[in-house]
């Protein structure tokens, strides 16, 4: 099977913005989640200097469910 030579070239630039695009985006949620893993580290270091019980650090979206209550830290 043989190309046709007329057609347009590959869109290069596309995919160089759209490779930025989804670099940055990743970078992004890289470092979110590096800084909340510290400032759940530091909460989990200070409830241990007050001999404060075991603080849960939320990892995920509260529930939607009608009777599910959310605890204040």
């Amino acid at each position: 099977m043989k190309m046709n030579e007329s057609s347009t070239p590959f869109p290069l630039r596309t995919l160089m913005v759209c490779f930025t695009m989804w670099l940055i985006a990743t970078e992004v949620l890289v470092f979110n989640l590096m800084n909340f893993n510290a400032k759940a580290e530091l909460l989990e270091q200070a409830a241990r200097a007050l001999h404060a019980p075991e603080v849960i650090v939320p990892n995920g979206r509260p529930s939607e469910r009608p009777g599910a209550r959310m605890q204040n830290l």
